[in-house]
C-alpha cells in the first residue's frame, strides 16, 4: 500500500515539472519570436536608411555634377554676358540722351510711350505721379509697367528710389498723392520686379541689395510704430503688403526675424497678394502651422489660398474648408437678419453677406481649377436665384417709391395753384378779368398757363374787381394773355385753349377803383 502511495506521489511531481519545463519551453519561444521581429524589423530600418543614403548620394552626385555643369557654362558665358549688357546699357543711354536732347513734346494719352520715357530717364518721383495721374487705365498701366521698368537702366535702383521716395514723402505733402494711390503705384512696381509665373526678375546688385535693406530696416520700424489712432485696415494692410512686396524682390527675408514676417502675414492674410508673397518668403515647413492658425481663426478662404500657393493642397483638403466657410458665412447672414427684426435694410445686408461668401468661393474654385474636388454648380444656382430675388426686391421697392410719390401728386390736384409771376404786382396780385363779348366766364381754381406776346388786340374789358377787393387804379402798358383750362378738374387732362382751339387775346385794360361783384376774385 505504502509502495502505490510513493508511486504516485513520484508520477504527480513528474507531471508537475513537465509543466514547469513546458511554461519555460513556451516563455522562451515567445521570447525568441519577439528578438526574431526586432531584429527583422531593425534590419528592415537599417536597409531603408542605407537605401535613402543611397538615393541621396546619388542625388547628391547629380545635383553637383549639374551645378558644376552650370558654374562651367556661367563662367564660359561671362565674356558674351559683359558684352551684352554693356550693349544694351549703351543702347539705354544712347536713348536717355537722345530723349533729353530732344524736347518733342509727348502725347499725354501716349501711356505706354510716357512709361517707358520715365523709366529710360529715371525719373522715379515722375513715374508714380504719372501712375496716379492715369489711375483710370490701371488695366493698361499694369501690363505696361514690366517692359517700362524693363527698359530703365537699372530697373531695382530705380523701384527702389521710388520706395525711398514713398517713406520720406507723407501723405499729404503737396504735390503727392493719397496713401492709398500711392502704395498701389509703388506697390506694382516692386511687384514688376518679380513674377508669380516664373519670369526671372533683374538680378540686384549686393550694393542695391544692402540699400535695399537699410530700407525696409526703416520700414518695418514705421510699420511696428503705428498705434490704434493712425490709419489700419486698409491703409496699415497696403504698406504691410509693398513691405512684403520688397523684401521679397530683394531676397531679405534671412535679415529679418521669422516671427515678424509670420505675423504680418496673418495678421494682413486678407489681402489678395499675400498668399503667394508667403509662399516667396521661404517659410519652409512652418506654412502647414500658418494655414492651421488661419483655420483656427476662421479664415477659411485665406487658408485654402495658402494652401494652394505653397502646394499642401492636397494636406488642407479644400472641400471642408469651403464648407465650413459657407456654413459660418450662412450663419452670420442669419443673425443679421435676426437682429434687424427682418427689415429691408437687414435683409439687403443679410443677402449680401451670403452673396459675397458664394461669389468668393466660385472664383477661388475657378482661379485654382478645384473643380474636381468641389463642385460649385449648386452654388452657381443658388447665387443666380438670390440676385434675381435681390434684383425683384429692388424693382418692387422703386415701384413702391414712385408710387408714393404719385399718391402725393394726386392729393394736391385739387388745391389752387398761383398765376404767372408776370401778372402779379404789389398792387393788385391776383386780378380777375371777363371779356366782352362774351358774357362773364368764372375762372375754375384749375391750372393756367399764360403766354404774352408784345402786341395787343381789339377786345374791350370791362371793369373787374381786385382780388381783395381793395380800390386802386391800376394802367398796365399794353398786355395781351392767353388763357388755358381743363375741361374737367376732377382728374389730369390735357388743357385746352379757354373757349376752343384758337387762343383769346386780351387788349389794354383798365382797372378803375370801383368794385365789380359780376366776377369773383380769383381763388389763392
Amino acid at each position: 500500500m505504502s509502495t502505490e502511495t510513493l508511486a504516485v506521489d513520484r508520477i504527480k511531481k513528474a507531471f508537475e515539472d513537465l509543466e514547469a519545463q513546458k511554461s519555460q519551453i513556451t516563455s522562451c519561444t515567445l521570447l525568441w519570436k519577439n528578438l526574431d521581429e526586432h531584429f527583422s524589423s531593425l534590419e528592415k530600418s537599417l536597409d531603408e536608411r542605407s537605401n535613402t543614403l543611397d538615393s541621396k548620394i546619388e542625388t547628391l552626385e547629380a545635383e553637383t555634377k549639374q551645378t558644376l555643369e552650370s558654374l562651367d557654362s556661367r563662367e564660359s558665358s561671362i565674356p558674351d554676358r559683359e558684352s551684352s549688357a554693356a550693349t544694351e546699357i549703351e543702347e539705354k543711354k544712347s536713348s536717355v540722351v537722345k530723349e533729353l536732347e530732344d524736347p518733342e513734346f509727348k502725347n499725354p494719352e501716349d501711356i505706354p510711350g510716357l512709361l517707358r520715357y520715365y523709366c529710360r530717364r529715371m525719373d522715379h518721383g515722375g513715374l508714380w505721379r504719372f501712375m496716379i495721374s492715369k489711375r483710370k487705365d490701371l488695366s493698361l498701366i499694369r501690363r505696361e509697367i514690366p517692359d517700362a521698368l524693363a527698359s530703365s537702366v537699372d530697373p531695382c535702383r530705380l523701384a527702389l528710389d521710388t520706395v525711398e521716395d514713398f517713406l520720406n514723402r507723407p501723405a499729404g505733402t503737396a504735390g503727392v498723392g493719397s496713401g492709398g494711390e500711392r502704395c498701389w503705384a509703388v506697390g506694382m512696381l516692386l511687384r514688376a520686379l518679380f513674377d508669380y509665373e516664373g519670369r526671372k526678375g533683374p538680378e540686384a546688385s549686393e550694393s542695391i541689395r544692402e540699400r535695399a535693406a537699410v530700407v525696409a530696416e526703416a520700414w518695418k520700424k514705421k510699420i511696428g510704430g503705428k498705434g490704434e489712432g493712425e490709419e489700419e485696415g486698409e491703409m496699415g494692410g497696403a504698406e504691410a503688403q509693398i513691405f512684403l512686396q520688397l523684401v521679397v524682390a530683394f531676397g531679405l527675408s534671412s535679415r529679418f526675424e521669422g516671427e515678424f514676417l509670420r505675423k504680418l502675414v496673418i495678421e494682413h492674410a486678407v489681402r489678395k497678394e499675400m498668399a503667394k508673397l508667403a509662399a516667396g518668403l521661404g517659410f519652409g515647413d512652418k506654412m502647414a502651422d500658418i494655414i492651421g492658425e488661419l483655420i483656427k481663426a476662421e479664415k477659411e478662404l485665406e487658408a485654402v489660398h495658402f494652401a494652394q500657393e505653397s502646394g499642401l493642397g492636397e494636406k488642407f483638403h479644400p472641400a471642408p474648408l469651403f464648407k465650413s466657410y459657407l456654413h459660418r458665412s450662412r450663419k452670420d447672414a442669419s443673425a443679421i437678419l435676426k437682429n434687424g427684426k427682418h427689415s429691408a435694410a437687414a435683409t439687403e445686408e443679410s443677402s449680401n453677406v451670403e452673396l459675397s461668401a458664394m461669389r468668393s468661393i466660385i472664383k477661388c474654385v475657378e482661379y485654382y481649377k478645384l473643380e474636381p474636388k468641389y463642385n460649385i454648380d449648386g452654388l452657381k444656382k443658388r447665387l443666380a436665384q438670390m440676385e434675381k430675388t435681390k434684383a425683384d426686391r429692388k424693382k418692387a421697392a422703386l415701384a413702391s417709391r414712385s408710387q408714393t410719390k404719385r399718391a402725393r401728386a394726386a392729393g394736391g390736384m385739387g388745391t389752387t395753384y398761383r398765376p404767372s409771376k408776370a401778372v402779379r404786382t404789389n398792387v393788385v396780385p391776383y386780378p380777375s378779368f371777363h371779356r366782352n363779348p362774351p358774357g362773364t366766364h368764372q375762372m375754375p381754381p384749375a391750372r393756367s398757363s399764360y403766354n404774352y406776346p408784345i402786341h395787343g388786340s381789339g377786345y374791350d374789358v370791362q371793369p373787374a374787381a381786385t382780388y381783395v377787393g381793395a380800390s386802386h387804379a391800376w394802367s398796365p402798358t399794353a398786355v395781351s394773355q392767353q388763357y388755358y383750362m381743363q375741361e374737367d378738374m376732377g382728374g389730369p387732362r390735357n388743357a385746352e385753349p379757354y373757349g376752343g382751339s384758337s387762343a383769346i387775346n386780351y387788349g389794354v385794360y383798365d382797372y378803375p377803383a370801383s368794385h365789380t361783384t359780376g366776377q369773383p376774385p380769383y381763388p389763392h
